[in-house]
């Protein structure tokens, strides 16, 4: 389940060169109703909120599995919190949780250029590079910074390690959802030689580049498709 939580958030922060600038004033709160399914059988639901004042923010993400899962019992939580900066949201710490009990986290030292983490019992001090995100922050990136060119680099961590990621934006294509027929951006994740994780977004113009649809497909071969069932908006 958190496999599609990252892909949702990876895409988000490339897919706007396409697309113009949406004329209604940044959410104050938004909030998102999901559902992911393994070769058409719901497997997941969850919903992710955002709030922000002008000056902080805060990010949940909050996973179930259901259905044919739900034996596994998996509830999982990713709470981020930060400031909103001119350049846009500059994360500060992250935390994961399953099912109540600690995961994971990650603080941003930006000042002194350091990234803390902490998995588990284990403790590590990184390199703070620019364009470095955690999973929750990112998936909310899209309303403030615009990307310029078609193919991107970030660094994303979700308290364990920092990944390197590459994406590109293949264009504008409509789709039918669960919210009637909408104007997409397509966006797709490069493939290093041998690298056989995948995967598809397809993102919204009309509201805010919210990804409504994605497509995974693990090392194994098992593909996932995650959908949006409703959104909320707040200015």
């Amino acid at each position: 389940m958190k496999q599609i939580v990252l892909v949702l958030a990876l895409a988000l922060t490339i897919a706007r060169p396409l697309a113009a600038t949406p004329a209604d004033p940044i959410p104050s709160r938004a909030e998102v109703a999901y559902r992911l399914r393994l070769a058409g059988l719901l497997i997941g639901e969850g919903i992710g909120s955002f709030q922000q004042n002008g000056k902080t923010y805060s990010v949940v993400m909050e996973s179930r599995t259901v259905g044919i899962a739900a034996f596994y019992r998996l509830h999982l939580r990713m709470e981020a919190r930060g400031k909103v900066t001119a350049h846009g949201l500059r994360p500060m710490s992250y935390i994961e949780t399953r099912n109540g009990d600690f995961s994971r986290s990650a603080r941003f030292d930006w000042a002194h250029g350091k990234l803390q983490l902490t998995d588990g019992e284990k403790k590590q001090t990184q390199q703070l590079r620019p364009n470095t995100w955690d999973t929750a922050t990112l998936a909310c990136a899209f309303f403030f910074s615009l990307q310029h060119g078609r193919d991107q680099q970030l660094y994303m961590t979700d308290g364990r390690r920092v990944v390197q990621y590459k994406y590109s934006v293949l264009g504008r294509e409509k789709l039918v959802t669960p919210l009637g027929e909408l104007d997409t951006v397509h966006v797709k994740k490069i493939q290093e030689d041998g690298d056989k994780r995948g995967f598809d977004a397809w993102l919204a113009v009309d509201r805010h580049f919210l990804p409504v649809r994605a497509h995974a497909t693990e090392a194994n071969g098992i593909a996932f498709d995650w959908t949006v069932e409703s959104v909320n908006f707040e200015s």
